[in-house]
């Protein structure tokens, strides 16, 4: 298994510029290092390390004997370095408009223990570590070269999420999928789509449709005997540009949280080749009804598409 370790500078580095970036820390405000040991769960010298580094690309200043400060008003509009586009996470975000909504999910993350959730996290996606697998402490604190406390909050995190469960006395585990869960969350989905077509058509514009058309052009670019991973994210895209259009933050939040937790937990073999091609005709008679401007008929045709994949997952969900 390949390493995840990071030196503790660059996490100092990750996290900081993360704090910026998201607006956490503004313009003129002092870094305190003893603040940022305790929040980063490193010590003081990779943090200057980092603050000196953040000082060459510009995000902070130096004032001799005083300290660093946070250096400019616009650094949150500016792109992270280290940002990744793995897995549903990756979903287009190159309207300038929508990427203010979403901050959040573009820009790296502020701590140690977002670091730490990440990487596992990444690693139940991947199948590195299997449903019903224990998550043994002292061999995650080894893969990732941290200490128990920043594994332990990742591990708290993913369990209300529902990616772990925790049994008391005995340890961490990958949660296993069941039926009924999928469905609900499928229903969700569902519901939550409909919902939002109504902030859909208070906010189109002729951007949204060229860009929806173009997500679409690559749902269908990729042809597969079965609903494979890169089907799933290009169809997770489709939706979730969707649900960016309406420009309401929290429904875009849990829109994009249900995909990614679908992603994690749906067999891909369950699609027969016919579903999928009307599935790829569906996104077509979505796209007319922007188009067309009519609200009515896109949460009819949402509720027809949504549903009809949503029979075929769970009637093959794992018991």
């Amino acid at each position: 298994m390949k390493s995840h370790h990071i030196s503790s500078t660059d996490y100092a580095y990750q996290s900081i510029e993360g704090l910026i970036l998201s607006g956490k820390y503004t313009a003129g405000q002092r870094l305190i290092y003893a603040n940022l040991e305790k929040m980063l769960g490193v010590s003081k010298t990779p943090i200057i390390s980092a603050l000196s580094r953040l000082e060459q690309k510009g995000f902070v200043n130096y004032i001799k004997n005083r300290g660093y400060y946070v250096a400019r008003k616009d650094l949150n509009r500016l792109p992270h370095d280290g940002q990744a586009q793995n897995g549903v996470a990756g979903a287009e975000t190159d309207d300038a408009d929508l990427t203010a909504l979403s901050a959040d999910e573009l820009f790296a993350p502020t701590s140690l223990n977002s670091v730490i959730y990440q990487n596992i996290k990444e690693m139940i996606r991947t199948l590195k570590v299997a449903p019903g697998q224990k998550l043994i402490y002292s061999d995650l604190e080894k893969e990732f070269g941290v200490s128990k406390t920043p594994i332990i909050n990742a591990l708290s995190k993913l369990e209300s999420e529902g990616y772990v469960y925790i049994k008391k006395n005995v340890g961490c585990y990958v949660k296993e999928s069941q039926p009924d869960e999928i469905y609900e969350v499928m229903e969700a989905r569902t519901c939550l789509e409909v919902s939002n077509v109504d902030f859909v058509m208070r906010h189109l514009k002729q951007t949204d449709l060229s860009h929806m058309e173009k997500l679409q052009k690559r749902y269908r670019a990729h042809q597969s005997p079965i609903f494979d991973r890169t089907k799933l994210i290009a169809n997770a895209d489709f939706h979730i540009y969707l649900a960016k259009i309406g420009r309401n933050r929290f429904m875009i939040r849990y829109i994009r949280n249900i995909y990614e937790w679908l992603e994690f937990r749906l067999r891909l073999d369950v699609l027969p080749p016919e579903r999928v091609l009307q599935s790829e005709n569906e996104h077509d008679e979505i796209i007319e009804a922007l188009r067309q401007r009519d609200g009515d008929l896109l949460k009819s045709l949402l509720q027809k598409h949504l549903t009809g994949t949503t029979r075929y997952h769970t009637i093959h969900s794992p018991n």
